[in-house]
């Protein structure tokens, strides 16, 4: 797989082929509707009677400019007669078949490398001020190590949790330093009143493999950010996080990088069909074979170590919405 910086390039090089497939789509049409725009107005003069020496427009059957009636000669007789056949109309120039398409109209298959929110120049961290985080024990990192988001965003990581404990508005201690004790989780962030809210959650329900564990974690995921939208209101920014990468050999038997990076897509749909942000975390933390760096990694090779939260910390200042 490409490192981020490959990626980015390989973006840049598509958008200046489309860019330049798009302008000399443009110059054809352009050129196409002069041509048609030439013979519309070649066919109205050649059919009214336009006579090029004395500058005069005719009717067709008409008098002529002296006033005197012509008959039609021999020659005008046969053209009149060969232009019918059978007694039907000759072929026209516009009754040829509709022009076949040439160009690959196919919509390849999304991809959430894609469907990420791009990079842009960092944002002061007071920007997350008024920012949530929610997540699992990925997320608790915020509160263990030292980071800029420590001191800025308001982190609400519960130990195991996934979208189901969000929707079914369960309780759960965050298990920090702050002192909250139990608290209803959806209550919590719908409470502090965010501007931007951030979620990170995935981790645990994929420990199990099957397509039935996707399929539920989704359903669940789509109606918390239903939920969320709701309550929050509009004027609330929401970006869904990638899940985050994986060591080679990881113990739990659904947490692998084919599986974690086809997740990853449904989340960007999903979160684009809602009106959310999908910011792709996953970038920042993989190696060049696509999985979590091992500078990064946390000895069970699914969490991350304090290496990896400044990291994180910088990557979400890079790409807001």
């Amino acid at each position: 797989m490409a490192t981020y910086r490959e990626f980015r390039e390989q973006v840049k090089r598509r958008r200046r082929r489309k860019f330049i497939l798009r302008l000399s789509l443009l110059i054809v049409a352009a050129a196409a509707v002069c041509g048609v725009a030439f013979f519309a107005l070649y066919t109205v003069l050649t059919g009214a009677g336009w006579t090029p020496g004395n500058g005069q427009l005719v009717a067709s059957g008409s008098a002529s400019a002296s006033g005197a009636s012509q008959p039609a000669s021999a020659s005008e007789s046969t053209s009149s007669s060969e232009g019918e056949q059978g007694g039907q109309p000759a072929a026209t120039w516009n009754t040829s078949t509709p022009v076949e398409p040439t160009l690959d109209q196919t919509i390849n298959g999304a991809d959430y490398r894609m469907l990420a929110v791009g990079a842009n120049a960092a944002v002061d961290y007071s920007f997350f001020d008024r920012a949530a985080i929610l997540g699992d024990s990925v997320s608790q990192g915020w509160n263990i190590y030292e980071s800029p988001m420590k001191a800025h965003a308001f982190i609400c990581a519960y130990r195991s949790i996934g979208p189901s404990a969000v929707v079914n508005r369960q309780t759960a201690d965050p298990g920090d330093a702050s002192g909250r004790g139990e608290e209803n989780i959806y209550e919590t962030i719908i409470n502090s009143n965010p501007l931007r809210l951030y979620i990170l959650l995935g981790t645990n329900t994929l420990v199990r493999d099957g397509e039935a564990t996707e399929q539920s974690f989704l359903a669940y995921y789509s109606q918390m950010l239903d939920m969320f939208k709701a309550d929050l209101g509009g004027e609330v920014d929401i970006y869904v996080q990638s899940i985050t990468p994986v060591r080679p050999g990881a113990s739990q038997p659904g947490l692998y990088k084919e599986r974690i990076q086809r997740v990853n897509t449904q989340l960007a749909v999903l979160a684009r069909e809602k009106g959310c942000h999908f910011v792709n975390v996953y970038e920042a933390l993989q190696d060049a074979n696509g999985d979590l760096r091992e500078d990064l990694a946390a000895a069970d090779k699914v969490h991350l170590n304090q290496n990896a939260y400044p990291i994180m910390a910088e990557y979400l200042a890079t790409h807001t919405a």
